[in-house]
Order: structure tokens, then sequence, then C-alpha cells
């Protein structure tokens, strides 16, 4: 496999790294999201009175708060089935929520999913050469 002298090289350090660059991304692009275009997908899901009744408030909320509403947001558009059976979510919102955010809301799934699978690989690469 590889040698421990490669872990201490610059390569080794980048490729060590990365995950934790991964992480400020989607950080980041998480921010963006809650900033930018929060307030329109809760717009969007106002057949949805969980999800509607946080519009009012979403301008007098900080940056943690933007983040939670965010995340109940991209989970109820990524499973939907219990959110609809829970009465979270209306299945109208569901079918005719706009491409454009689903579009974002799965680019940030995926790099959720990229980090995961980076992150998971480099523990174990670390993991298999410390013996």
């Amino acid at each position: 496999m590889m040698g421990k002298s490669f872990w201490y090289s610059w390569s080794g350090l980048v490729l060590v790294a990365s995950p934790l660059l991964l992480g400020v991304i989607n950080i980041s692009f998480s921010y963006y999201l809650s900033r930018r275009y929060l307030k329109e997908m809760l717009d969007a899901l106002q057949r949805s009175q969980h999800f509607y009744r946080w519009t009012n408030s979403l301008p007098h909320e900080g940056w943690f708060t933007h983040f939670l509403m965010l995340a109940a947001v991209r989970g109820s558009m990524l499973w939907p089935g219990p959110a609809v059976r829970r009465g979270f979510l209306s299945s109208e919102d569901m079918d005719n929520f706009p491409p454009h955010l689903q579009r974002l809301l799965t680019i940030r799934n995926w790099m959720d999913v990229v980090l995961l699978v980076w992150g998971s690989t480099m523990y174990a690469l670390l993991k298999l050469t410390k013996h």
C-alpha cells in the first residue's frame, strides 16, 4: 500500500486535509443557501404550515436558526415521505417545489455524500497504514 513517508509529504497532507476543506466549503454553501434562497424556499412551501410560519420570523433570526431551517427543508425534501405523513410537508408543495431550488438542495446533498465518502476513505487509509 502506501508507505509511512507518503503521509509526511505535501501530497499526503493535502490528501488528508481535503475533508476539512470540503467541510468548510459545505458550511459556506449552506450559509449562502440560508441567506440567499431560504426565504424563497419557505415561500414555496406555503401550504405546509410547519415551514410557512417561519417566514414571518426569518428576518429576526440569526445565522444558526437559518442553518436549522435550511436543514429542516433539506431533510423534508430529501425524504418527503415521513414529512408528509407527519403533516410537516404538503404533498402539493413537494410536487410544485421550484426546480432550481430543488437542484440547489440536490447539490448540497451530494456535497455531503462526497464529504462522507472522502472522509471515510482517508480515515480507512490512515488506519491501514498505521499497522
